[in-house]
């Protein structure tokens, strides 16, 4: 492969710009942990639980250190080619800069669960790396290559896909709540591709922005036909998926469970696992699904 040729593609719309500013935005910063703080806090006046950490403050990424700064715990081996995995989750406190260092929290996102975060801290020490998304620009270009992946899978095996667009004008139609139109033969259905829940990856994230038809932030069953569930949180592959017929739980064996107050809604943070009767390892095994 011609890298050179392959870069001057990467940039053409942008312009003169040196390689390392790609880098910068395409690939997160990974600093060194100095410190593991293992003991258990509470914070005052919530039920949060944190644990904390040190970094050294180096030359190379001390603009991005500051309080309020966040990131993903990862492990060393991520550096020698294995899958990527978060751990754990940091957030940057203080920072020192007599001594030039900087301390944070641990915590595993929403939850409040103390024993969730003990496993995390099970496995996070000092050889693990803090992964700081430097212009933010990581969670979408994963999203957009998950979505890539997708439909290049689908089309391999006999299906036709239309991605929608991101909006719509008015004057057009209605926005169209779901991700691609999938056709096989004559039949056109509907595909929505969420993640794997950050905060445990045992779950789906079947979210949606609140609105007028949307009362609550979960996704209508009524929105897609299927839900197409990256799991690349759980398994580093950008190519593993879970499917699942988007109806309740209620009118089918193998639907998903609805939203507590409302049951034309999906439960935002079902179960998922290949196998279980309710998610399949491909579009085939569900596209019958009544």
């Amino acid at each position: 492969m011609n890298y050179e040729e392959l870069f001057h593609k990467l940039t053409r719309r942008y312009g003169d710009i040196p390689p390392e500013a790609l880098e910068s935005v395409l690939c997160p910063v990974l600093v060194p942990i100095k410190v593991v703080d293992n003991a258990i806090f509470k914070i005052e006046g919530q039920s949060h639980f944190r644990a904390s950490f040190t970094i050294d403050i180096l030359p190379q990424y001390e603009g991005l250190i500051v309080p309020g700064r966040t990131g993903k715990f990862v492990p060393a081996n991520c550096l020698k080619g294995a899958a990527w995995r978060e751990i754990c989750k940091g957030r940057i406190l203080s920072v020192n800069l007599e001594n030039s260092t900087a301390d944070g929290e641990i915590y595993v996102g929403a939850t409040t669960s103390q024993d969730i975060l003990k496993q995390a801290l099970a496995e996070l020490d000092n050889s693990c790396y803090l992964e700081i998304d430097q212009y933010g620009a990581a969670a979408k270009v994963l999203s957009s290559l998950v979505e890539y992946s997708l439909a290049r899978q689908l089309s391999a095996t006999g299906y036709v896909v239309r991605r929608m667009p991101e909006d719509m004008a008015k004057h057009i139609g209605t926005y169209k709540n779901y991700d691609f139109e999938v056709a096989r033969g004559e039949v056109v259905k509907r595909l929505e591709v969420k993640s794997l829940w950050g905060t445990n990856t045992e779950c789906a994230r079947l979210i949606h922005s609140k609105g007028r038809d949307y009362p609550t932030s979960s996704c209508k069953f009524a929105s897609q036909d299927f839900f197409a569930v990256s799991l690349f949180l759980r398994s580093g592959n950008i190519s593993d998926f879970a499917f699942a017929r988007s109806v309740p739980k209620t009118e089918q064996p193998y639907g998903l469970p609805v939203a507590t107050k409302h049951p034309d809604h999906v439960s935002q943070n079902p179960s998922c696992h290949v196998g279980d009767g309710v998610w399949f390892a491909t579009l085939d095994e569900v596209w019958d699904l009544p």
